[in-house]
């Protein structure tokens, strides 16, 4: 009786909600639509609507964003639509580069984390005149690691050639992932010569984990810092299970 009773309550919301005039036969087409705004497109339309250049720009960027939401839509055919999709923006004149566009794709190819895609991360980073397209870029590399892009972040680091914060303090954070010892100079030198704290501190916290000391906040203390050599790392060999058939016949 109780299941009676919030069958029907539940009912009369969906009812009202849909502005059916308690009209049943009104009712069906309403919820199906209402509960269909929740439902993702196919993946075959989602993937016409991201690479066909005549869709709408800001529906191409739903659609990139859903794809790249799942497993499949990262794979190195979806990528290199995305590349495709990035440089033909690019190549437009600046006043229509489609910001919005640009920061879903540079969003995917983090994502993907195939290091293929470096050499237009970078140049996004260089190039584009949009601050969030170089952010996403920056933070996109903090993801997708190679030597290749060790360049361009330390660049895009300097406050003479980059002029947005966050931009700095996010390429200052990707070369965490470069233990190298002209990377811990730039740092170093990032340290000493930006004038933002938050540039500042980013360089001090990439520097000891890099370095796996920590000299402080002041920059004379790290000058002169070198990288020791790493200790190699024990790896303690896997037992084996007996309860796995894959490893009956090892």
């Amino acid at each position: 009786m109780r299941m009676f009773a919030k069958t029907c309550l539940c009912s009369a919301m969906i009812l009202l909600a849909c502005g059916c005039g308690g009209r049943v036969e009104d009712a069906g087409f309403k919820v199906r639509n209402f509960f269909g705004a929740f439902r993702e497109p196919h993946p075959k339309v989602l993937t016409r609507y991201a690479f066909d250049d005549t869709v709408d720009p800001d529906l191409r960027r739903k659609a990139i964003i859903s794809l790249s939401g799942h497993e499949w839509g990262l794979t190195e055919t979806y990528l290199d639509g995305y590349d495709v999709i990035l440089r033909a923006e690019m190549r437009k004149p600046k006043d229509r580069r489609d910001t919005a566009l640009m920061s879903a794709t540079v969003g995917a190819l983090g994502r993907g984390k195939n290091p293929k895609y470096i050499p237009i991360l970078t140049l996004t980073l260089k190039l584009s005149l949009s601050q969030q397209v170089r952010w996403d870029a920056a933070t996109a590399l903090d993801s997708v690691v190679g030597e290749k892009a060790i360049a361009q972040l330390s660049q895009s680091s300097d406050p003479d050639t980059e002029k947005s914060v966050d931009v700095r303090t996010a390429c200052c954070r990707a070369m965490r992932h470069y233990r190298r010892q002209d990377v811990v100079d730039t740092l170093i030198s990032r340290l000493a010569s930006d004038e933002e704290f938050s540039v500042r501190y980013r360089a001090r916290q990439t520097l000891v984990e890099l370095c796996g000391r920590d000299f402080g906040p002041v920059y004379t203390d790290w000058v002169g810092t070198k990288l020791d050599k790493l200790t190699p790392v024990e790896v303690k060999e896997e037992k084996k299970s007996m309860w796995n058939p894959m490893n009956w016949f090892r």
